[in-house]
């Protein structure tokens, strides 16, 4: 756990704590503090002089306090003064700047410019983000203070040494800060006349607004570098454009598939003539397929998924063959091998897992070749057990379930480490543990609930600064709730509760492209608290506010309804027993639809029985529900999950219900509505009775023993044995749903809806 000092001094640069009461804090940790209490009071006294506006003061002895502290075992405190110094004391230093010759203040702004560049560098180290916009505004500011001196040579080496800041931006995905700093560069590199650095600024620009989704604007920029790369006859600049168009155009959904893939195939042609032509190294086309590959899996669809395996397996044959590499080729060859790993995850069978957990060993003894060049790959690595760890989770091969907990585990002990450090952020190892353990609620060792819900509960901070944290909660609450299920496990009342509070804090966010995980979260709250009412209202409400959750939302709607005709029989309450299949329902899942005809039709007819205790018509509502049942088992349907139960129970089901109709009509002599296919008997295949669970076997043998003596008894006879048929078929009608494992099938539909864009961990 990170010291309450550390973590004072980061709230105060976060500026979440102003620096009143961080002093105030900071003095009662060194009253309270049984050691190095002095240090404590020089750090308040350093934040005091910062209260009183005296920076120069502040600066001696912030700087005092570092020199003293290089040395200590803790070598994150150094690093959080040097950031507080730059922080608080550069912007003084600045300001009083503006009134010297320029003699005196370049070299002082060059000197400011270093800080923040190291203030920067140290931050990324740090995961300190929410100190990044502040420190890219001063980087802009300070350059344009230095350009506006109007020397020269100085105005050259900031705006190289402001676009290696925004490049490192770029690497750790903070794409607004690097989008602002490159906008104020290439106005300026245009307006200096560096035509190349303008060209590097532009297309790393190009870059980030693709990642920001701003893809017409991309396009436009790039086709821009692109009459420039043509008229000044330059391969590889040529090669470079074309190369990062064809990934804006590959990650832009409006642009037809078709269209993105050709421009694939033209960017890498072009980056072969640019080896050919001598102006960059033969890895160029191999670092092209892995870029083209890795940005298709970005995309997130699983559709998309061979056609990277494609492009990244070309690049592989390229760095496989190289006797030595340098660290960039080193760097690329085990990210090829990671995306194909992943890549042959996302396929999900098991030739293709076993592929995968091979592409990502390998993918570690390649990251292993940096160390000798003085390069951390914790990082790196932690993220490759982490995604070895989720990829084994989701396969049903349990073979693979002990090599996912071993990669977690591994992960878990990497990222501990980085997270004391500040190296990752805090939402990267509460993925691992959470993954760790809902491998083991698959594997079902035991009760994980209440440490699941723990994690889930160290998600909620975040929620304000990092959006990903909704992501991955409404992802996890879908998980705990299907491997419950699964296991045929109560969830603990408060977990509950928890998901209860996580859907009404979600309930309100927005983000583009990820509504699915959260209207998922919405849809899983009243099923798991059975609030069967509230399920069919907001299934309706999003059917029209998302189109591609429609048909799961008719499916959600239509078992609400059954649930709901299920706790009128059961309960003998509600006055009408509702139709909840309509003709396209039909098209949605054919075989539930059916299943649920007759579940209806036996519903109103043991309703109508209730009402009136009329036999003769209960006849024929038994003949109609068996029939309806009997159509179950010849329905052809693609979708496996949980249909051999389906039709097993609605065929042995189907078979009381015909024997009891036909033995009432024999008894009572009522009349039965044959229909054209007159059904008088049902054969049950003997494979049912290795599908169907104990309990419904008894409960049906049960019933069919008190059939047969309804059959072999006189009317005067049969009456205790009638009472005792209906009651078992009650029974039965009720607890059908758990048997059938209905709500497998409809939750797994779900899922699959939620699951069609994959989420990217990191």
């Amino acid at each position: 756990m990170e010291s309450a000092l550390n973590a004072t001094i980061r709230d105060i640069l976060y500026a979440s704590m102003s620096l009143d009461d961080g002093l105030s804090t900071i003095q009662t940790l060194g009253i309270s503090a049984s050691t190095d209490s002095e240090l404590y009071f020089e750090i308040a006294r350093s934040i005091e002089e910062i209260i009183l506006r005296r920076p120069e003061v502040a600066n001696t002895k912030l700087t005092e306090l570092v020199v003293r502290l290089s040395f200590s075992e803790d070598r994150v405190l150094p690093e959080l003064l040097l950031l507080l110094d730059t922080r608080y004391t550069s912007g003084y230093r600045l300001s009083e700047l503006d009134i010297l010759p320029d003699m005196d203040a370049i070299p002082q702004l060059l000197d400011i410019m270093g800080e923040y560049g190291m203030g920067m560098e140290s931050a990324l180290r740090l995961n300190l983000r929410p100190l990044i916009p502040f420190l890219t505004d001063q980087v802009i500011t300070i350059v344009d203070a230095i350009l506006s001196r109007g020397h020269r040579f100085s105005s050259i080496m900031t705006l190289h040494e402001a676009h290696q800041l925004a490049w490192k931006l770029i690497e750790v995905g903070l794409f607004d800060c690097a989008d602002a700093l490159l906008n104020s560069l290439m106005r300026r590199t245009k307006k200096l006349g560096l035509d190349d650095l303008n060209i590097e600024v532009s297309l790393n620009a190009s870059l980030v607004l693709t990642e920001l989704g701003m893809y017409d604007e991309a396009r436009k920029l790039l086709r821009d570098l692109e009459k420039q790369a043509e008229e000044l006859k330059k391969p590889i600049l040529t090669a470079s454009v074309l190369l990062q168009l064809s990934v804006n155009e590959t990650r832009d959904e409006s642009v037809p598939y078709d269209t993105a893939r050709a421009l694939a195939k033209k960017s890498a042609k072009a980056c072969k003539e640019a080896v050919e032509a001598g102006e960059c190294d033969e890895d160029f086309t191999a670092l092209a397929g892995v870029i083209i590959g890795s940005n298709i899996l970005a995309n997130g669809w699983r559709e998309g998924v061979p056609q990277a395996i494609e492009w990244l397996s070309e690049s592989l044959d390229f760095y496989e063959t190289l006797d030595e590499s340098n660290p960039n080729q080193i760097l690329n060859h085990y990210k090829c091998l990671v995306c194909l790993g992943f890549s042959h995850g996302m396929l999900g069978d098991h030739e293709n897992l076993t592929r995968s957990v091979e592409f990502m060993s390998r993918a570690k003894s390649v990251l292993v070749k940096l160390e000798k060049f003085d390069r951390d790959i914790r990082i790196e690595l932690g993220r490759t057990e982490n995604a070895l760890g989720w990829i084994c989770l989701s396969t049903e091969s349990d073979e693979f379930w002990s090599i996912g907990q071993e990669a977690f585990d591994r992960s878990i002990q990497i990222r501990e480490e980085l997270r004391k450090i500040g190296s990752i952020a805090e939402i990267e190892l509460l993925g691992t543990l959470l993954g760790r353990k809902l491998l083991d609620l698959r594997m079902n060792e035991g009760d994980y609930q209440e440490q699941l819900r723990m994690i889930l509960t160290q998600y909620v901070p975040l929620f304000p600064t990092d959006t990903r944290t909704f992501i991955e909660v409404a992802i996890a609450t879908y998980d705990i709730v299907w491997l419950t299920l699964r296991h045929n496990e109560p969830l603990n009342p408060r977990l509950l509760r928890l998901f209860d509070d996580l859907n009404r804090m979600l309930s309100d966010y927005q983000v583009d492209g990820d509504t699915v995980f959260i209207r998922g979260l919405s849809l899983l709250i009243p099923y798991v608290e059975s609030s069967w009412k509230d399920l069919r209202d907001e299934t309706r409400r999003f059917a029209k506010e998302n189109k591609a959750l429609a048909d799961v939302c008719h499916l959600l709607s239509a078992m609400a309804i059954a649930k709901m005709n299920l706790e009128t029989i059961n309960l003998q309450m509600g006055v009408t027993i509702h139709e909840p299949v309509d003709s396209a329902l039909h098209q949605v899942d054919d075989l539930l639809a059916h299943y649920w005809i007759g579940q209806t039709n036996l519903a109103q007819t043991i309703k109508a029985f209730y009402d009136n205790h009329d036999y003769s018509k209960l006849s024929n509502g038994l003949y109609q529900s068996a029939k309806a049942f009997d159509v179950v088992s010849r329905v052809e349907t693609d979708y496996d999950e949980s249909s051999e139960f389906i039709t097993a129970t609605a065929g042995s089901l189907a078979n009381i219900l015909l024997r009891f109709a036909l033995a009432l009509q024999t008894h009572y002599n009522s009349d039965i509505e044959w229909g054209e296919d007159k059904l008088t008997k049902i054969e049950v295949p003997a494979r049912f009775d290795f599908i169907l669970t104990e309990d419904w076997l008894g409960l049906t043998k049960i019933a069919e023993a008190y059939l047969q003596m309804v059959e072999q008894s006189e009317f005067s006879q049969a009456q205790p044995y009638l009472n005792a048929v209906f009651s078992n078929i009650t029974r039965a009608l009720i607890m059908m749903d758990n048997i059938a494992l209905v709500d497998r099938r409809v939750l797994n539909r779900l899922g699959q809806e939620m699951n069609k864009r994959y989420y990217l961990r990191q």
